[in-house]
C-alpha cells in the first residue's frame, strides 16, 4: 500500500513537472502576442485550470476571436467563480457583443460583492441601459445596492463611490442632456471637469447644454475650445454656427458655415443658411449665388430658397427682381406671409401705381388677421395702408 501512494504521488509530481514547461512556454508567446501558437500550447495541459483557461480566452480575445473568447471565459469561471478580473474581462466582452443580459448578471454580481467598486457599478450601468427601464436621478441622491434597477442608478452609485470616474458622470451628463434637465447636466459636468479639465466628452456635453438653453456665448467658447482640442466635426461646426448666427454674429457664422458646406456642397440647407447669412452681412451677390445653388439642390417646396433670393435683390435694389422671386414663393406657399408682406414692400418701391399697391398691402394684412401671425407686420403694414389711401386721395383731388 506504501508503495502504491508513492508511486501515485511520483506520477502526480511528473504530470505537472511535464506540464510546467508547456505553460511557461505557452504564457512566453502569449506575452510576445503569438496567440494562436499560445492556444495550441496551452491545449496541450490536460487537465486544464481555470487560469490556462483564462489564458486561452484572453488569447481569443487578442487574434479578434471574441465568441471563442467568451466560450472560454465562461469555462475558466464555472471551474472557479472568484476571479474578479477574468468576470470583469469576461462582462466587458459581452457588452461588446451586445451580449447586454449577460452582462447585467455579471456586473450585478461583482457589484453585489464588491459594493464599493466604482467601476462595477459603471459596468453595470453600461448592461442595463440597453435592457432595463429608464428613471430620473438626481446626482447626489443616496442609491441602495439593492435598489439598483436602472443604468442612472448605476451610473449615479459609480459617482458616489468614486466622485473622478468620468465615463461614469459622462453618461449621467447625457442621459440629463437627453431629458433637457440643463441645470443637472451642468451640476455634473463642472464636477468632472474640476479632476479631468480636457475630457473631450464632458466639454461637448456642457457645449450642448448651453447650445440647448441659449447661452450661446458659453456655447460658442466651449465649441471653440472643442475645435482647438482637435475635434473638428461636422456637429461642432454646425452647432457653433448656429449659435454665432444667433447672436449676429455674421462673419464668424458664415466662416462656421463655410466649413460645414465643406463636408457636403450639395445640402441645401447650409447653402441657404450661407445665404441669409451673406444677405445679413451686405454681401448680396454672394447671397445669390448661394441662394441659386440651394435652389439647384433643394427638393420642393422652394417657398423659403424663393424668399431668400428675393431678399438679395431686394437689398440690391433691383425691386422687379425682388418681386418675381416673392411671387414665386408665395406660388409655392400661398400662406408665407413674410413673402406675401415682402412683395407688396418691393412693389412699393418699384409701383408708381398705388392702387396696386393697396391692395398687395390689403392682401397681407387679411390672411395674417385669418392665419393670426405676424401681427406686428400686420400693424405695419396698416400704417402704410393709411399713409397711401391718403396719398391716392391727394392725387385724385389735384387731377380734378
Amino acid at each position: 500500500m506504501k508503495k502504491l501512494f508513492i508511486v501515485i504521488v511520483i506520477g502526480m509530481i511528473s504530470k505537472v513537472g511535464a506540464q510546467a514547461p508547456a505553460l511557461a512556454v505557452a504564457d512566453s508567446l502569449y506575452a510576445t502576442g503569438e496567440y494562436t501558437k499560445a492556444i495550441a500550447q496551452y491545449e496541450k495541459i490536460q487537465e486544464p485550470t481555470a487560469r490556462v483557461l483564462l489564458q486561452i480566452a484572453r488569447a481569443y480575445k487578442g487574434k479578434g476571436a471574441k465568441t471563442a473568447a467568451l466560450n472560454f471565459y465562461k469555462k475558466s469561471l464555472e471551474l472557479n467563480d472568484k476571479q474578479p478580473i477574468a468576470a470583469t474581462e469576461y462582462g466587458r466582452l459581452l457588452l461588446t457583443k451586445s451580449k447586454f443580459k449577460e452582462a447585467d448578471s455579471v456586473f450585478s454580481i461583482l457589484s453585489m460583492r464588491y459594493p464599493t467598486n466604482a467601476e462595477y457599478h459603471y459596468q453595470w450601468g453600461r448592461a442595463l441601459k440597453k435592457t432595463a427601464v429608464k428613471d430620473t436621478l438626481v446626482l447626489n441622491k443616496k442609491v441602495d445596492n439593492e435598489k439598483i434597477d436602472t443604468s442612472e442608478k448605476a451610473f449615479a452609485k459609480a459617482v458616489q463611490l468614486d466622485s473622478t470616474h468620468q465615463k461614469a458622470m459622462f453618461e449621467l451628463a447625457k442621459y440629463h442632456l437627453g431629458h433637457k434637465n440643463y441645470p443637472e447636466v451642468e451640476t455634473i459636468c463642472k464636477k468632472a471637469l474640476e479632476s479631468e479639465p480636457e475630457n473631450i466628452e464632458i466639454i461637448g456635453v456642457l457645449a450642448q447644454s448651453y447650445y440647448y438653453k441659449g447661452w450661446w456665448i458659453e456655447a460658442i467658447d466651449l465649441f471653440n475650445q472643442l475645435l482647438d482640442m482637435g475635434v473638428d466635426t461636422l456637429f461642432v461646426r454646425n452647432k457653433l454656427g448656429r449659435a454665432y448666427y444667433e447672436k449676429r454674429m455674421y462673419p464668424e457664422a458664415i466662416e462656421a458655415y463655410e466649413e460645414v458646406l465643406a463636408y457636403d456642397d450639395e445640402d441645401w440647407g447650409t447653402l441657404i443658411t450661407l445665404a441669409r447669412l451673406y444677405n445679413f452681412n451686405r454681401e448680396y451677390d454672394k447671397a445669390l449665388e448661394y441662394g441659386k445653388k440651394a435652389l439647384y439642390f433643394k427638393n420642393l417646396p422652394l417657398d423659403d430658397v424663393y424668399y431668400t433670393m428675393g431678399r438679395a435683390y431686394e437689398f440690391k435694389k433691383d425691386y422687379e427682381q425682388a418681386m418675381k422671386y416673392y411671387r414665386k414663393s408665395t406660388k409655392e406657399d400661398a400662406n408665407n406671409l413674410d413673402a406675401v408682406y415682402a412683395t407688396a414692400v418691393a412693389a412699393d418701391n418699384y409701383y408708381e401705381d398705388k392702387e396696386e399697391v393697396l391692395k398687395l398691402y390689403e392682401k397681407f394684412v387679411a390672411q395674417s388677421k385669418k392665419l393670426k401671425k405676424r401681427p406686428y407686420l400686420a400693424r405695419i403694414a396698416q400704417e402704410r395702408i393709411t399713409l397711401l389711401k391718403r396719398e391716392i386721395f391727394e392725387a385724385q383731388e389735384k387731377k380734378e
